[in-house]
């Protein structure tokens, strides 16, 4: 063998190696262009999926009860980490808007109740008031030691 078929050798077996790898390459590209479009397709569905869910919570918490807004509240995050477009600052807002509506309507619900000389169901919207207070930090104990006071002197009021 001359000095130049060695060369000519190597170079030869460095195409055929570039050739198979570009084949190999250009199936992988064709697999990841298919994989695209799906990919496309299904975050675009998530998208929808996050955005739908939104609007419910929304209108959960215009219209409906705690515990409707609580589970819209749930599905909005899960569908929004699955769009991967998840805001925690806002999934804070809707909790605490959430949480505040209730603290309001439980305090109508035990002043009803209190009108009503019921002093059972008075409780019971009270012991909610102090969960949901306490869970979004705006418990205040003198206005509950407050409420028990009123709902106690109803309790041993005699019926009429």
């Amino acid at each position: 063998m001359g000095p130049l078929a060695r060369p000519k050798k190597f170079w030869t077996i460095v195409l055929c190696i570039l050739t198979a790898f570009s084949l190999v390459l250009g199936d992988v590209t064709v697999a990841f262009a298919e994989q695209t479009k799906e990919e496309k397709a299904r975050q675009k569905m998530l998208n929808l999926e996050a955005a739908n869910a939104l609007w419910r919570l929304k209108r959960s918490l215009e219209k409906d009860g705690f515990y409707s807004g609580r589970v819209r509240l749930n599905v909005w995050r899960a569908a929004a980490i699955d769009a991967g477009k998840f805001d925690p600052k806002k999934y804070e807002e809707f909790k605490l808007q959430l949480y505040e509506q209730s603290l309001s309507d439980s305090l109508k619900c035990i002043e009803y109740y209190i009108e009503e000389n019921s002093h059972h169901d008075a409780n019971m919207c009270l012991q909610t008031w102090k969960e949901h207070a306490k869970e979004i930090d705006r418990f205040d104990e003198p206005t509950y030691q407050e409420l028990v006071k009123r709902i106690k002197a109803l309790k041993e009021k005699p019926s009429e």
